[in-house]
């Protein structure tokens, strides 16, 4: 019984992973910007008026992490491919269930480091005046996050 309780524990983890990376409105996969950190960095950049020079530069930082973003992608889908094919009613259900949400907390891990290293290149690039005008946003949406909780 504890390892079904921990089974299904890991299951609502696993989906919660997958989500924020891969489902919809995740990291790589949904929201406002389709889940395409280029197109997300595009609208950043309209928004922060970059130079050509510092466009140029997201754009290189982007290209060099494609090759890890897709491959978090795809890695991500196969789990969630893998979680919907699952048979409650196998024997190995168990297993199967820990073996996914595992793989899923590393992709997890994989991700949330890929996005900081994202995050903090292009940070680096950004002006003092850059950065404060995205942290101020970020502020900003951070704020209406948290009142619609509220509201829920």
């Amino acid at each position: 019984m504890r390892y079904s309780a921990i089974a299904l524990l890991a299951a609502l983890a696993l989906t919660a992973a997958t989500s924020t990376f891969a489902g919809p409105g995740g990291m790589f996969s949904g929201g406002p910007h389709g889940g395409d950190p280029e197109r997300m960095l595009e609208h950043m950049a309209d928004y922060l008026d970059l130079d050509d020079a510092q466009r140029a530069s997201v754009e290189n930082v982007i290209a060099a992490a494609r090759p890890e973003i897709d491959e978090l992608r795809r890695q991500l889908k196969a789990n969630r491919e893998a979680l919907q094919a699952l048979d409650p009613g196998d024997p190995a259900y168990d297993v199967l269930l820990g073996d996914i949400a595992l793989s899923n907390g590393e992709l997890a891990t994989q991700g949330t480091f890929l996005f900081t290293r994202i995050r903090n290149e292009v940070g680096a690039i950004l002006t003092d005046e850059q950065r404060d005008k995205l942290e101020r946003r970020k502020a900003r949406m951070k704020e209406r996050f948290r009142r619609r909780s509220r509201e829920d």
